[in-house]
């Protein structure tokens, strides 16, 4: 049987920061993050900052394929956990290899995974933290969307009460299978989740729904970026800032980020 994504991965992680344990805590957040180098973007900065100033324990889980020690001298000061590992499983991968290292996360009341590919936050995640941690939902995601299956979108989810503790969520994350194609990490991972939750009877819900921006079959994070900007999401997606002509007013965000919140979104990437 082939290897599953942490047996592929596992051998190869370490830990590059002084701190190698979690304090004693009941919030953690988890951040997955891609680069070919070492430097660490203002977005990658600004979101360990503020998930720490909400109270949350953070541990940065960095896939890439260069070893050199991050560098965090473009943004403010943290304490977070730093995991090296190979580009291998992607967000989930990452996520997944820091369940295992650290699996106390797994029975903690508030638990929060995100990912880099967010530009942002442009302010507080306060109010963020206070509808996940307010909410009844077992499972909570920033935004729900309805495109190929009613899901949550996996780039920022809130698991409550110990959820990871449950044997088939546990499994999910302790054998994902290796993905390459694009449409099959979101089907077999993003989707799969969702599948999985559905199944055990796991109540799930979101910030923002989609219905609030978009239609149906619209990314609420793409076509619906203003409108999650003017409802407190703090963020946009980097693909709306790297390639903006994916929606037709894409060329209008720099502008408007920067009437918002004072900032050049360019700038954070």
């Amino acid at each position: 049987m082939a290897p599953n994504v942490l047996e592929l991965v596992l051998p190869r992680t370490t830990i590059e920061s002084d701190r190698t344990t979690l304090p004693k805590t009941d919030r953690v957040a988890v951040v997955a993050s891609f680069g070919t180098g070492p430097q660490v973007s203002l977005s990658l900065s600004w979101m360990v900052a503020r998930l720490e100033e909400a109270g949350y324990s953070v541990v940065v889980v960095r896939a890439s394929d260069d070893d050199t020690p991050l560098d965090w001298s473009r943004g403010p000061a943290n304490q977070a956990i730093v995991v090296r590992k190979p580009n291998i499983g992607y967000d989930f991968g990452s996520w997944a290899t820091a369940l295992e290292l650290f699996p106390q996360i797994r029975s903690l009341p508030y638990v929060i995974i995100t990912n880099d590919s967010l530009v942002g936050p442009f302010t507080s995640l306060g109010p963020m933290v206070a509808d996940f941690e307010s909410s009844f939902y077992d499972v909570w995601g920033g935004t729900f969307t309805a495109q190929y299956m009613p899901h949550l979108q996996s780039f920022l989810l809130g698991f409550r009460n110990g959820v990871l503790e449950d044997p088939a969520v546990k499994y999910f994350w302790r054998n994902l299978p290796p993905q390459s194609k694009k449409f099959d990490i979101i089907d077999k991972y993003e989707l799969g989740l969702s599948r999985l939750l559905q199944g055990e009877g796991f109540v799930t819900g979101a910030w923002f729904d989609y219905e609030l921006v978009v239609h149906w079959t619209q990314n609420p994070t793409i076509s619906g970026w203003r409108g999650l900007l003017e409802l407190g999401f703090p963020f946009v997606k980097r693909e709306l800032i790297t390639n903006p002509a994916i929606v037709a007013d894409g060329f209008d965000i720099p502008a408007v980020v920067e009437e918002k919140f004072g900032v050049r979104p360019a700038d954070w990437l």
